[in-house]
């Protein structure tokens, strides 16, 4: 490791030659048909390149595989990024993008040479694996299907590692994500032989980190990623009605969360975005709650705060409802307060403007809404604080709380989600004690206002009450 020095592209060249990559038949099988183009990820990866230059080369590597417990992994998820760029789906996989261009041999025609300037190593085909864990790409169809220019097996990219390096003569710029402390399994055995170049280079100032690169591509939505956050966002309304007209006394938290998992799985969405609240009564004050076991009373208020996952991009929509079907006056006092912060704040948002503005719409209106009911003595920051305690609201996209900016452009998507948390030791009236309240929309920026995305499911008290009365999928149970 001594002798490593910078960059060589003529090595990479020379490496590249050498080991090839052998053409498989596809075998893979990609069901579903709303999936974002190859030729959208295509162009974001030439963005990334023409941004570092010629004389860069850029990694990006897949999430590691993690485990739940003993033989049994958690279900997996692709690293934000790198589905961003690829459209990938499989672990273990890396992206090299090489802007200046590499001659390799072709995949159909070994005895041609080819010039690429991207070399996605995925996992190799193999027959015994794919028995137990599912069809892989291979080489062949990620170029065919995810549409990557040239694809190699990752079994190549350890030696690729100390071959290519080895003839390392000028100062060149390595773009790479920095190594997280829990990078583990796999993908971080195949990325071992980088720490020492990653080190020297960092050394040399030619280190950088292309995320914030990759980020900045990712706060404007573009009309395929909208598309798929609007069908997120549909099915997670929809849920939230079923749950609404599902709930009743008797049942437990944990079967108005099934209510919402049926439909997301039933609507084809592959997660959930998050782990789903399900709070009622002394558990709705609880911002993160997420143990879903209480039973449900007669009188309770139940915050439901739960959204679908559809081909990687997350919604997040909460709803605020009477497991008996109808508020009492105190519930319908704090839920309109809310109501109102909401409908003043997405009145606010529009290209150009500030969520700043939007914040401050929402914190005036719960700070009116509260002095006015007594529950505080004046109206400061401080005291709306004691029972409002988080922020307005958050982008959505490949994450549940993905990437933004101050001020809103079209194309934009923010959550607007204001609530009033009353505890059991707030110091309010025992009638207002645990109540809480939180009502949450997907908004998205257009031309000349905005959109709410998840207005299929009611938020005005009439009509969630109107809705309750009726029967939902999850009214039913075993015999």
């Amino acid at each position: 490791m001594s002798k490593l020095r910078t960059f060589s592209f003529t090595a990479l060249v020379l490496l590249l030659f050498v080991v090839g990559s052998v053409a498989q038949d596809v075998k893979y099988v990609e069901y579903d048909t709303d999936l974002i183009a190859p030729s959208v990820h295509k162009a974001r990866r030439e963005k990334v390149m023409a941004e570092i230059g010629n004389d860069a080369l850029a990694v990006f590597y897949s999430a590691p595989v993690r485990n739940r417990n003993n033989d049994v992994d958690f279900q997996y998820r692709q690293d934000d990024n790198f589905y961003y760029l690829t459209g990938f789906t499989e672990p273990n996989a890396i992206l090299l993008l090489v802007p200046k261009g590499v001659s390799v041999k072709s995949m159909e025609d070994t005895s041609k040479m080819v010039t690429v300037k991207e070399v996605l190593f995925v996992q190799p085909k193999n027959p015994l694996r794919e028995t137990w864990e599912g069809r892989r790409y291979g080489p062949t169809g990620a170029v065919k299907l995810r549409g990557l220019e040239y694809a190699m097996n990752n079994t190549e990219f350890k030696s690729m590692i100390g071959t290519f390096f080895g003839f390392m003569s000028q100062p060149r710029e390595l773009y790479i994500p920095t190594f997280r402390e829990d990078l583990t399994g796999e993908i971080a055995e195949l990325l071992e032989p980088l720490k020492p170049v990653v080190y020297r280079m960092s050394s040399r100032d030619a280190l950088r980190d292309p995320t914030a690169i990759v980020r900045k591509m990712r706060i404007v939505k573009s009309p395929e990623e909208i598309e798929l956050l609007k069908k997120a966002t549909e099915i997670s309304a929809w849920a939230h009605n079923e749950a609404m007209m599902s709930v009743e006394p008797g049942m437990k938290e944990y079967e108005v969360d099934a209510v919402y998992q049926y439909i997301f799985k039933k609507n084809g969405a592959e997660y959930p975005g998050y782990p789903c609240i399900v709070g009622a009564s002394e558990n709705s004050v609880i911002l993160h709650y997420n143990t879903n076991r209480r039973p449900l009373k007669d009188g309770d208020v139940i915050l439901a705060d739960c959204a679908a996952e559809y081909h990687g991009y997350s919604s997040d929509v909460t709803r605020t409802y009477p497991v008996n079907g109808t508020f009492t006056k105190e519930q319908r006092e704090i839920y309109q307060i809310v109501l109102d912060a909401q409908n003043a704040a997405i009145a606010t948002i529009k290209p150009g403007s500030k969520w700043s503005d939007a914040s401050a719409a929402a914190d005036q209106a719960i700070t009116d809404g509260l002095y006015k009911l007594g529950l505080i003595k004046e109206k400061t920051r401080a005291e709306m604080r004691r029972f409002y305690m988080h922020g307005l609201g958050h982008p959505v996209g490949l994450n549940v709380h993905d990437v933004g900016q101050p001020v809103m452009e079209e194309g934009m998507l923010y959550t607007v989600e204001p609530g009033i948390y009353i505890s059991e030791d707030s110091g309010a009236p025992a009638r207002y004690r645990n109540i809480g309240v939180r009502i949450e929309d997907v908004i998205l920026v257009t031309p000349t206002g905005n959109v709410n995305l998840s207005a299929g499911s009611p938020r005005e008290i009439n009509e969630i009450e109107s809705l309750m009365k009726k029967k939902g999928v999850g009214s039913q149970s075993m015999p």
